[in-house]
């Protein structure tokens, strides 16, 4: 099912409809592999990803590499279209900020959505931080949204997005795996209205995406529930890094477009 828009959601289609079939694809060479994927069958399929540099559409072209032994060869080459997540869209963040609240009522009344929305306070929004002492069991936190229930993250979906081990997010609820499984956890919560940066002073850090209404609880698994300040944007995509060490850990939030999972390489794990 297709998520309630939200402003880069908006934004995003906006530039995407602009852009239309004139795509700024950079020029190379077609047969040029960026990836490979594996065949049904078991082999190698290359694969090459294009993004429009005005749109970030995304041109893919897949081909089976020829047999080396072979002197005499015919590459059939197949191209499709994918849509890019919105955070991959060139200027998003400057277009999602020009959308006036009249322009966002309506583009959802034309679609049939109610307006009703937690405010977007990102214009008078500060930086909220927490220090909780948390209880750790079967080593597992959890973020969702206030009053909704674990059912849609424990357990996991089979299309639950996960940023190595230690996170995995469905809609509106998200699971962190810190470093002990059993046992108290120090962890320090920075709610922001832009990316604050990552703590080097911890070995393990992963971000990835969720979706929020603007309340959110952290729950023990099982446990206490414990309610965040209201996060920035309201109804918006939030970046979360999670950073873990032993007994503490860091959870970072900030509200930003859609993008996939990432996890930090070093020095962030040292």
């Amino acid at each position: 099912m297709m998520p309630y828009p939200n402003r880069d959601d908006v934004a995003a289609e906006l530039i995407i409809r602009e852009c239309g079939d004139r795509h700024d694809f950079p020029a190379g060479d077609l047969l040029e592999p960026t990836g490979t994927e594996r065949a049904p069958d078991g082999g190698t399929v290359n694969v090459r990803r294009t993004a429009c540099r005005r749109c970030g559409m995304v041109e893919v072209t897949r081909w089976t590499p020829p047999d080396p032994s072979s002197t005499a060869q015919t590459i059939i080459a197949i191209s499709t279209r994918e849509r890019p997540e919105p955070g991959d869209v060139p200027g998003i963040l400057e277009r999602s900020a020009r959308i006036t609240d009249q322009e966002y009522a309506a583009y959802l009344a034309q679609r049939g959505y109610p307006s009703d929305l937690p405010p977007d306070r990102r214009a008078t929004a500060t930086r909220q931080t927490l220090n909780l002492d948390l209880r750790i069991r079967a080593g597992q936190l959890a973020l969702v949204g206030k009053g909704d229930d674990l059912s849609g993250i424990l357990p996991a979906p089979a299309g639950a997005e996960s940023a190595g081990t230690l996170i995995q997010a469905a809609p509106g609820a998200v699971l962190f795996w810190p470093d002990l499984h059993d046992g108290p956890l120090d962890l320090a919560v920075a709610i922001d209205t832009s990316d604050p940066g990552p703590d080097p002073s911890y070995r393990h850090a992963a971000e990835l995406s969720c979706r929020f209404h603007g309340d959110v609880q952290l729950r023990e698994v099982p446990g206490r529930t414990i309610d965040l300040p209201p996060l920035p944007a309201g109804y918006a995509d939030y970046r979360l890094r999670f950073h873990t060490t032993g007994p503490r850990a860091l959870l970072q939030a900030w509200p930003h477009p859609r993008t996939r999972p990432r996890v930090l390489p070093p020095p962030h794990r040292t």
